[in-house]
Formats: structure tokens, C-alpha cells, sequence
């Protein structure tokens, strides 16, 4: 009879928390959008408001990048469960990049940007690469 695996059974080192602070980050620039929204009085797309059309283009880049490395990251805590430093390291990398990238773009600092956006690129090739070969 095969076994089965529930989720009290599953033991998740760091990549709830790091999903988690990720979802936060989220909602944060969510936030921010629906308060330019309300600031500008715009309901549909950016009307033409330069701080909005940033705004609703940082929390899109987030949630393109967030979401697949929240999926990565949870894949790997669960495929190799021994290495919950390895899930550390990635996902505070990743976060950390995350809020560089963020601040980058509302602030036009471009060379943190493209910094912040190549590691971020560079930690999901690890995670994933580190999921290919275990």
C-alpha cells in the first residue's frame, strides 16, 4: 500500500516565513497603488500620473518575480528537507533584492535596479537549478 504524506507531517524550515514576508511586500505596494488610486482619482489604468504608472509597475514586477520563486522556494524546502540554511540563504537574498528593486524604482536609482533586478534573476536560476539536481 503506498504511503501518503499529509501536511501536519511536512516539516517547512524558512520558506513560509520568507513566502511570507513576500506576500507582505505585496500587499505593501498594493497598498500603495490603491492610495495613488484614491490621490488621483483614477480607477482604471494610470491616468497618466508618472507616480502611479511607477507604482502599478513595481507591484506588477513583484508579483512576476515573487510568485514563481515563492513556488521554487516552497518546492525546494519540501525536496530537500536538510537543507533549511540553503532555503535561507535564497530566500533573504531574494527578499533583500526584492526591497532593493522596489526602493530602486520609486526612487530612479537605476544601477541599484539592475543590480537588484540580476540577483534576483541569479537567486530563481540557483533555486531552480538547486530543485534540477536534487
Amino acid at each position: 500500500m503506498a504511503s501518503s504524506i499529509t501536511l501536519s507531517s511536512i516539516a517547512l524550515s524558512y520558506s513560509v516565513p520568507i513566502t511570507a514576508l513576500l506576500s507582505i511586500l505585496v500587499i505593501v505596494l498594493s497598498l500603495n497603488v490603491s492610495r495613488l488610486r484614491i490621490k488621483h482619482k483614477v480607477s482604471l489604468g494610470d491616468g497618466d500620473v508618472k507616480s502611479l504608472s511607477v507604482a502599478i509597475r513595481v507591484h506588477g514586477n513583484m508579483l512576476e518575480q515573487a510568485i514563481p520563486f515563492m513556488i521554487l522556494l516552497v518546492l525546494l524546502d519540501l525536496l530537500i528537507p536538510g537543507d533549511s540554511l540553503w532555503v535561507l540563504v535564497l530566500g533573504t537574498v531574494f527578499l533583500g533584492a526584492r526591497i532593493i528593486y522596489s526602493l530602486a524604482m520609486f526612487n530612479r536609482w537605476f544601477r541599484a535596479r539592475q543590480i537588484s533586478h540580476a540577483v534576483t534573476l541569479l537567486v530563481m536560476l540557483i533555486t531552480t537549478v538547486s530543485l534540477f539536481f536534487n
